[in-house]
């Protein structure tokens, strides 16, 4: 009798659990036989080869203002009057496969019917690994959803990155530059929930960051340290040291602000780091694009006429083009054009236009093969070797180029505060 009753509460708790799941969550928990193909095709999208190829462009050839036309229908429209010009010339290499992690990907199997958006557009019921794999260009919701997985994407567990950022002119001078290190270390959303930070998930703390300027020496010393919550709607809290008083103070922070001076907003260092509910996410297309490819080696090489261009091989990729129109008052932005790819989500090219529609800046930003990167050989996450913004209407531009980057090194969770910071300003 007793086993029966076991097993007559347990046949309720699944009935019961069944009739609570939405269509998708049925479907996937059915074991539907072409999911998780599906899922692993959009992970896996060259391992049969590369994207259809296009007329005219093969692998090896150079693409410059002489040809620059049989390029026009995989390069943005900006990018093909900057090699029309003369001012960049393209290198074609093959389609490279950029590895992912398999316990992302696990996690993404496991979880991805969970995800769901609310009335509001915000994530809700999120775990682990890509909140939307598979992404159709008919839901009304597809640029939202982009949206999200671009935010979770996997970009590893701990960074650490030196680098030197500089602000060019129009003829690739130096006008000034600076030095860093940067760290980053996520407090959610593990692909193994297991190695969570307790204290921050129950703070609701996506990830914490911290840098430190190294160079130059009447700015050394400076430090910033950010909380940036797991809830979109919550502004980061952020922090600074100023080495010349010696003192820790609170900010506010402003993601749309010029960084530093640079041209590029604080929120786009590495494509778009802001808050999903800020922008109206439109979903444009599925399309081939010669992007910048995948760097053979440690860090990206930049040449052309502004030293400011990514001259390492092009490569044609699959990308999601997501249009971000700001919702948020007084910003400086009319629209956004992102084109993120489709394999590991990292934007690879953002095209930026004023309010009045006219093109304003495009930010160009590389990823290297973690095995050609000896600190990170093994690692299955696509390596950041350098970002490129170039500002067309004050002809300037500025530069991101690492000297080293250790990734999944662990640092203890209070390397992440106040109180180191002012311990590493003594």
């Amino acid at each position: 009798m007793q086993k029966r009753g076991f097993y007559r509460r347990t046949c309720l708790g699944i009935l019961l659990a069944f009739l609570l799941l939405g269509p998708t969550d049925r479907t996937v928990f059915a074991e539907d036989a072409g999911f998780k193909e599906k899922v692993l095709a959009e992970f896996y999208p060259y391992r049969q080869g590369g994207p259809h190829q296009v007329e005219g462009i093969t692998p090896g050839m150079t693409i410059n203002k002489n040809n620059a036309q049989i390029a026009a229908s995989v390069l943005p429209p900006e990018v093909l009057k900057v090699v029309q010009a003369g001012d960049l010339e393209i290198t074609v290499q093959a389609t490279t496969d950029v590895p992912i992690r398999e316990e992302y990907i696990n996690a993404t199997l496991t979880h991805a019917a969970q995800a769901i958006l609310g009335s509001d557009g915000i994530l809700q019921n999120y775990v682990s690994g890509l909140p939307f794999p598979l992404i159709d260009p008919a839901d009304p919701q597809a640029g939202l959803k982009v949206g999200w997985n671009l935010r979770y994407r996997d970009r590893a567990d701990v960074l650490q990155s030196w680098g030197t950022t500089s602000l060019l002119n129009n003829t690739g001078a130096v006008l000034r530059s600076s030095s860093s290190l940067y760290a980053r270390m996520y407090g959610m959303h593990r692909p193994d929930p297991a190695r969570n930070i307790e204290e921050w998930s129950e703070n609701g703390i996506l990830y914490k960051d911290y840098s430190i300027t190294l160079r130059p020496t009447d700015n050394e010393g400076a430090q910033s340290m950010g909380v940036h919550y797991n809830q979109d709607t919550v502004e980061d809290d952020r922090w600074i040291y100023d080495p010349k008083t010696r003192r820790t103070r609170k900010i506010a922070y402003n993601p749309y602000d010029a960084s530093f001076g640079m041209p590029f907003l604080s929120e786009e260092f590495s494509g778009f780091e802001g808050h999903i509910y800020a922008y109206d996410w439109h979903f444009v297309e599925d399309k081939v694009v010669l992007a910048p490819g995948v760097v053979k080696g440690e860090v990206a090489h930049l040449d052309g006429t502004c030293q400011c261009y990514p001259i390492d091989p092009w490569e044609l990729r699959w990308v999601h083009v997501v249009d971000l129109v700001p919702r948020v008052p007084n910003h400086p932005y009319g629209r956004r054009r992102l084109y993120i790819d489709r394999q590991h989500y990292s934007p690879l090219l953002s095209v930026i236009f004023d309010k009045e529609g006219q093109h304003w800046r495009t930010f160009f930003f590389s990823f290297g093969h973690p095995d050609y990167n000896s600190l990170n050989q093994g690692l299955r996450v696509p390596i950041f070797v350098g970002n490129s913004w170039v500002d067309y209407k004050v002809e300037r531009a500025a530069v991101w180029t690492p000297t080293k980057n250790i990734y999944n090194k662990p640092l203890p969770p209070h390397f992440f505060t106040v109180g180191a910071m002012m311990r590493q300003g003594k």
